[in-house]
């Protein structure tokens, strides 16, 4: 990635937006703009061909400076010249002022000077790997910092030696002599410094002293830097970031990049920032890092967290994610862009990482001017985005257009943001308000290319006492018995509080206003105000409390509270108390504030009684009776209630009913009077706790069941039998009389009865029990004492749909009477042998009633369901012929009762289980039809048969001959049809296709993949689906890719590092094109002879996918041709000059000199393309004569030649 620098001229004052409660008096403005710098580069990947360092210096007005190095070595052109509203860039070797190595001093810083304002920019170049700083004058920097780096990502198979990703890192710049600094790193360093423990160095003006972390692979204690602390005694300089690593930092992301930002003071960061996404990524990723412990960081419309000093919070917004991140104390915000193979589909691959300081919105610019550099790789993604007032919309100018169309506000109104697209070159933002500002941030991407850092921002020192994000405006939040401490933060030098207080920091325990005013000893003043506001929540749960078990309380908190805390972990504003406990409860109001009450409850504990007994007593003899009743007493020791009198033993609805032989697990009970007695029983603990429980005991006599049977009046005694009960139950029992077939012919009262002799009873009997209160009587049986006087008979009881009956009846003694027949249907005959016909089908009830028509004496009897006429059964059964059914069907009878039986027979399909009559079956369907018959025979009523005709569903499957493969994967399926008369149709991916013999589908993407069929038969209209849910797995295909550390080497030095980037492989195939192969993962590779070589990377996964891909690297002769001889007026133009250097010499860290024989520098050249053409510095000819040449040079390997030799210039 190469992070590509835009140049901008700050052209008017920066303008705070936010409003703060403070006063400045002028002297504490800071920009990135001024005339005095010290910086330098951290470590990059510095070891690849090209690799360079360049400062950009851009000016308002034209300006001289000079750059010297270390502790003032001058370089070579100083001192240089910048042209108004223009830049210009110079490239120093970066041996010179590249830091390497950890915790080393080092005399490498930079130091410009400039004889008028102007804007510094670092560039440290690599191949895909590069990055840019905005550089800030002295008067910016200061002496508290915390660094911002990433986390490494160790590129496997390096083993820590240089390759992509190596260390994070910062890096200290002195600008004064015996500056001692004191570093606490986060993690272990390189040089095993404990992470947490500060350690110190003393540092001189031009030193820098660069920490890294640990560089081993797999290394358990290496990582991220992010939160280091440093603090020196006088300003320094402070950079941080990585040498080189993905983001974010894991196995799954490939894509390296150095990350190179310097960090601003802790006095200049903010509390207030908003965030713009980068345009054309699908999500950015931040870092929120906190100067102060406790914190509380807020993300609109994401969540808070509280954060420690030093601590960072990293988090991801999309696209479409416009937040704002505030905080109650100075916060730093860093915006990532995320390496290409994040979302890489998204960004159509353009893209890498590189990391932006964003600006609080009391640091804004008013007028601002950039140029973006040409790169052949970014082609249209060129951004930039603006932050700004809503209210200064209108005014927003960008190259002098109105740019207002491209705002949108976010969710309050007040701020709105802009991502415009731009091309390259020059551009100019400004508000025509000369009193108000944005913030703007520059980017762009192209293939693995990005850039991106601020251009609208500010560093002035900032007083801000701090606000509690619950209060608007400049108010601290003080809970009640708390205090907090106020600081005014170290950069300053001297301090005057309204309290009459003159140090940096104050503790306050009560609420009001505190103010302040603290100066630095360069003149800078700032007032500040805060309001510290005193929350008091308070609660009460009232008095502490008794009672017995199982009564309960319910404890309140109170309203109004953000949260409640319980003793047991609840959070609900209210309890129910039923236990014996210290009940406690924390209630926060909405600032967090917190109070605490504690109610102590004892719940005495009470024992279970449960009564005992019979609860009902028959009792056989006279009155008085008596019962005894037991109480079982549980759940409670018996020294907790067993004293004198704590018990009673009470009947509530009788004084029939008297105690004795009480004691407190039993009683006697007397009656004086049958009935149902209710009894209490109460227990006392000696706590005084009351339990009961109730008790409902019945005590009767036993009921006799006595009658008597004699032959009722003179005139009738022939025909009937006079019955009385003569036992002691009272009417209301309930009495069970069984006359033996007997017809009552006379009921005279209750009880007493007049029965008939009857017909077919032979010696019959009267029996009789009594059932009264529960209590049952014995039975009692006696003779009536008397034959039949009459016989009678039928035919045929029993029909089919309908029935005649023939009745027939006889009077043994000849006698007057008269026959009445009632046939159950509601008709009657006074026939002595009636024929009668039953239409319906139903069960009849038939008596008869003989008179005697002189005497009006009566006997007859009465038979319940004496005729039975069936219907004739309907053989309906379940199954639906329009139904697909499944393989099996269960089929039923449903109108079967205990007489039926069910007589089936089956075609085409068999019945699982034993065959019988039964009215269910389960079948099984063998073919795609069947036939099912069943006839029904009830009470010898037979039924029509009936058939139905049954389908299934049809039968099939699909095969394949494997099942696993690699993408793209072309699947062959194959249809198989168990039934006839079958069409397939195939689903797959949500469409369907018809079906053919083999049916061939095409799969590009990895993963594993469902397909389905559906089935019709043509023969019964039945269809089904079948759905093989992740049938078949294709494989992913690998990614082959890899890049050699020299795409062109020399003969020299024709040994090729081939850094493997694949993805997704496990194993490797290697082919040089020279006749040699290799499987190792990162290999090296010497070439023996010159040529052009398309080397071959054969990449293949656990599953055996392959991917391929071809780079050409190019072994060149490393010749240097030397002459001895020139002559300027030669007619032949090659010897016209002389340059002792040739193919393979790289074009830059070149110098070539020429000596005369006196030791005088006759020629300089740093360009091999510059060669000597006989004249001397001051542009005269140079004599005839032999001349000393002197050369150092890297070839395009990097590697260093210093030939010499002799000369012989002609003339």
């Amino acid at each position: 990635m190469l992070r590509f620098l835009f140049l901008l001229f700050a052209l008017m004052g920066l303008v705070r937006v936010d409003v703060v409660a403070q006063q400045n008096n002028g002297k504490c403005n800071r920009s990135t703009e001024g005339t005095n710098f010290w910086f330098a580069f951290m470590e990059s990947r510095n070891y690849h061909s090209g690799h360079y360092v360049e400062i950009t210096v851009t000016a308002r007005e034209a300006a001289d400076f000079t750059i010297k190095v270390g502790a003032g070595a001058s370089i070579n052109g100083n001192p240089f010249h910048v042209d108004a509203n223009s830049s210009v860039q110079v490239k120093i070797s970066w041996g010179l002022v590249e830091a390497t190595g950890s915790e080393q001093l080092q005399s490498k810083a930079i130091h410009l000077e400039s004889t008028a304002p102007v804007n510094v920019y670092a560039l440290n170049w690599d191949n895909n790997s590069a990055d840019v700083a905005v550089i800030y004058p002295v008067e910016s920097i200061g002496n508290e910092y915390f660094a911002v780096c990433y986390e490494p990502h160790i590129s496997k198979g390096n083993n820590g030696s240089y390759g992509n990703g190596r260390n994070s890192e910062f890096m200290v710049v002195a600008t004064e002599d015996n500056t001692k600094v004191e570093i606490t790193p986060s993690k272990v360093t390189d040089k095993l410094k404990p992470a947490g423990v500060p350690f110190s160095v003393t540092m001189n003006r031009g030193d820098v002293y660069q920490v890294q972390s640990m560089n081993d692979v797999n290394l358990a204690g290496q990582g991220d830097l992010t939160g280091s602390y440093v603090k020196s005694d006088k300003p320094v300089a402070f950079f941080s970031g990585s040498l080189s690593t993905t983001i974010p930092a894991d196995d799954a992301t490939s894509a390296w990049d150095h990350l190179f930002e310097q960090i601003p003071p802790t006095r200049s960061w903010g509390r207030s920032y908003y965030t713009i996404p980068l345009k054309s990524r699908e999500q950015d990723r931040y870092r929120v890092i906190a100067a102060e412990d406790k914190t509380k960081v807020t993300i609109d419309g994401v969540g808070e967290k509280m954060l420690k000093r030093g601590e960072f919070w990293e988090f991801v917004l999309y696209n479409n994610e416009y937040r704002q991140i505030y905080s109650d104390k100075r916060i730093l915000v860093m915006q990532y862009s995320q390496s290409q193979t994040v979302d890489k589909t998204y960004t159509n691959g353009d893209g890498d990482p590189f990391m932006i300081v964003l600006s609080p919105v009391n640091q804004m610019v008013n007028d601002v001017t950039f140029v973006a550099y040409y790169s052949a790789n970014i082609k249209e993604k060129y951004f930039v985005n603006i932050f700004c007032n809503s209210a200064e919309v209108a005014n927003m100018r960008l190259d002098g257009q109105d740019i207002s169309s491209y705002f949108s506000k976010y969710n309050h109104d007040y701020y709105s943001h802009a991502q415009i697209p731009i091309k390259q070159g020059p551009h100019r933002i400004q508000n025509l308000n000369p009193f108000e500002g944005f913030l703007a941030y520059v980017y762009g991407f192209g293939g693995v290319e990005s850039y991106g850092y601020g251009v609208g921002f500010d560093l002035d020192i900032v007083l801000d006492l701090g606000e509690t994000l619950d209060f608007h405006g400049d108010t601290l939040l003080l809970c009640y018995g708390e205090e907090i401490v106020l600081d005014a933060n170290s950069y300053f030098d001297q301090f005057t509080w309204n309290t009459g207080e003159t140090t940096q920091k104050i503790t306050v325990n009560k609420g009001g206003i505190y103010g302040l005013t603290a100066s630095t000893k360069e003149g800078c003043v700032l007032t500040d105000s805060i309001n510290v506001y005193v929350s008091k929540p308070e609660t009460n749960l009232g008095k502490d409390t008794t009672f017995c078990f199982p009564n309960s309380i319910v404890l309140d908190a109170g309203t109004g509270f953000k949260n409640y805390l319980w003793q047991n972990g609840d959070t609900v504003q209210t309890m129910l108390a039923d236990k014996t406990l210290p009940y406690h409860v924390t209630v926060t109001d909405k600032y967090g504030c917190t109070d605490r009450d504690t109610l102590d409850l004892v719940v005495f504990p009470v024992p279970t009684v449960k009564i005992s007994g019979d609860t009902l007593v028959c009792w056989p003899i006279s009155l008085p009776a008596s019962q005894s009743l037991n109480v079982k007493i549980d759940n409670l020791a018996e020294e907790l209630w067993k004293k004198e009198n704590s018990f009673k033993w009470i009947c509530t609805n009788s004084d029939k009913l008297t105690f004795s032989e009480q004691t407190h697990t039993s009683a006697q009970l007397n009656v004086t009077e049958w009935g149902d007695y209710h009894i209490r029983y109460e227990l006392t603990t000696i706590n005084g706790c009351t339990v009961s429980d109730e008790f409902t005991v019945g005590l009767y006599q036993i009921p006799t069941s006595v009658f008597t049977v004699d032959s009722g009046i003179e005139k009738c005694k022939g025909y009937n039998r006079h019955v009385v009960y003569a036992g002691n139950a009272s009417p209301a029992g309930d009495y069970s009389w069984d006359f033996g077939g007997c017809k009552v012919t006379d009921t005279i009262a209750v009880n007493d009865f007049s029965v008939s002799v009857g017909a077919y009873n032979y010696n019959p009997f009267v029996t009789l029990f009594v059932e009264e209160h529960g209590c049952w009587s014995d039975t009692t049986r006696l003779p009536v004492g008397a034959k039949p006087v009459f016989e009678m008979n039928a035919t045929k009881l029993r029909g089919c749909d309908s029935l005649t009956v023939n009745f027939y009846s006889r009077l043994l003694v000849d006698d007057a009477v008269d026959f009445f027949w009632e046939f159950g249907d509601g008709t009657s005959s006074h026939e002595a042998s009636p024929a009668h016909f039953y239409a319906d089908t139903a069960f009849y009830d038939v008596a008869l009633t003989i008179t005697n028509t002189i005497t009006g004496c009566q006997s007859g009897f009465q038979a319940a369901d004496m005729v039975k006429v069936f219907p004739t059964p309907v053989a309906d059964f379940s199954a639906d012929p329009s139904i697909c059914y499944g393989d099996t069907i269960e089929i039923e009878y449903a109108h079967a009762i205990d007489s039926t039986l069910c007589y089936w027979t089956f075609e085409r399909c068999h019945e699982l289980g034993p065959v019988g009559t039964e009215s269910k079956k389960q079948l099984v369907i063998d073919e795609p039809t069947g036939l099912i018959t069943l006839k029904v025979d009830e009470y010898g009523c037979f039924s029509p048969p009936q058939n139905k005709l049954v389908k299934r569903r049809p039968h099939f499957d699909f095969a394949t001959d494997t099942l696993q493969g690699c993408q793209p994967f072309r699947l062959e399926i194959n249809p198989v049809a168990k039934d006839d008369f079958l069409n397939f149709t195939w689903l797959k991916d949500g469409m369907v296709f018809p079906a053919g013999t083999d049916d061939f589908f095409m799969y590009p993407d990895s993963g594993k993949f469902t397909i389905g069929t559906a089935v019709q038969s043509t023969e019964t209209g039945c269809s089904d689906t079948l759905v093989k849910t992740d049938w078949f797995w294709v494989h992913p295909k690998p990614v082959s890719a890899f890049n050699p550390d020299y795409p062109v080497a020399t003969d020299e030095h024709p040994t090729i590092t081939f850094t493997n980037l694949s993805e997704r492989a496990i194993s490797y195939l290697w082919d040089f094109a020279d006749g040699n192969t290799t499987t190792e993962d990162n290999p090296q590779h010497t070439y023996q002879k010159i040529g052009e070589y398309d080397v071959l990377l054969v990449a293949e996964t656990e599953y055996s996918c392959k991917d391929s891909s071809v780079f050409q690297v190019k072994i060149i002769p490393f010749d240097v041709f030397t002459p001895n001889a020139f002559r300027p007026d030669s007619d032949i133009e090659e010897n016209r000059t002389f340059m002792p250097v040739g193919l393979g010499a790289g074009a830059d860290k070149f110098k070539f000199l020429i000596y005369d024989r006196w030791g005088q520098l006759v020629f300089e050249s740093y360009n091999p393309e510059e060669e000597w053409n006989g004249t001397m510095k001051n542009g005269k000819p140079a004599p005839m004569g032999t001349y000393v040449w002197i050369a150092n040079f890297f070839d395009i390997q990097g590697y260093e030649h210093n030939p010499k030799g002799q000369v012989l210039l002609i003339r």
